[in-house]
């Protein structure tokens, strides 16, 4: 079994090596690549994974991975296949509910309980897509959200989808052409602020496993107007990416990137006149990641 994953370690240095030399691209020149997509790696790590030294670990690493195959034109998974069972797992930290909010907290807890949903201490968020529409009126028509999970350990059946609205209402945002899963299950806090969902998975993950699920969200009559789109990981999570599209008629009058994490909040103005807005961050959580918009009368 040793030996079988040795060469399967070594299979991913080699594949590395060979994808490298074939681009004619120096190590340090890949570096800077990788650093400029926000990928940060030191020349030491390179040159370890190069040699077969060591082995990625961890959704940073991972990402960095996902960034080298992105950077010498590789399909994506050419080499983060190659990667030995135990190194695509990593190690894992706990889980952490990501609200700062006291109230939030309490009732996304509360949520998951009546939900009764599953413990998320063995799914990791690899990847999460999320596109944005938004209507001549200035708010969210409809969100578009693929997202790729792993089973870190056991069975995984399902997975709980938490919205928080913004203001106290009676009415749920609408979970619809699910693919890759079902809706189960649904609840609205009597608190009328957070709300929730879980999908049923077409198949179970086991260990090591991954699953791709998407979906569309859409805000019916009632509910209350959102100039924000936002992802919240209660990990960290290899690759997370929110795009904001704006209708034509409604480009507003300034936009705001912010980032929450335990302890910090940090947000900076982002420019919206390609008439769309992106933020995509590697190795991120636990916390949210979001975008606010408005309007100057």
């Amino acid at each position: 079994m040793t030996d079988r994953l040795e060469d399967q370690g070594g299979a991913f240095a080699a594949a590395l090596r060979a994808a490298i030399s074939d681009r004619g691209i120096t190590l340090a020149r890949l570096r800077s690549q990788l650093i400029d997509d926000g990928n940060p790696v030191s020349m030491a790590t390179l040159s370890y994974w190069r040699s077969g030294d060591r082995q990625p670990e961890g959704p940073q690493s991972l990402s960095v991975v996902d960034g080298i195959e992105d950077r010498l034109g590789l399909h994506r998974g050419h080499l983060g296949s190659l990667l030995i069972p135990t190194a695509r797992l990593g190690p894992i930290a706990p889980p952490r509910l990501p609200f700062d909010e006291e109230r939030e907290q309490r009732e996304t807890e509360e949520t998951l309980r009546e939900l009764r949903a599953a413990p998320q201490d063995a799914l990791r968020d690899l990847s999460t897509h999320m596109t944005v529409f938004v209507g001549a009126d200035g708010a969210v028509e409809r969100t578009i959200m693929r997202s790729l999970v792993q089973a870190t350990r056991g069975t995984i059946t399902e997975v709980p989808l938490i919205d928080v609205a913004p203001i106290e209402t009676d009415v749920m945002s609408v979970i619809s052409d699910v693919v890759g899963g079902r809706i189960d299950r649904e609840y609205l806090h009597r608190g009328r602020l957070v709300s929730g969902v879980v999908i049923a998975l077409d198949e179970p993950i086991t260990t090591g496993g991954t699953t791709l699920f998407e979906f569309t969200e859409t805000f019916p009559p009632g509910y209350p107007p959102r100039q924000s789109a936002w992802h919240a990981t209660s990990r960290s999570a290899r690759e997370s990416l929110i795009w904001v599209r704006f209708h034509p008629d409604a480009l507003p009058s300034w936009c705001e990137e912010y980032i929450e994490t335990e302890g910090e909040y940090i947000s900076v103005m982002r420019s919206t006149n390609g008439g769309s807005v992106h933020l995509a961050r590697h190795g991120f959580g636990p916390g949210i990641l979001g975008l606010r918009w408005g309007y100057d009368e």
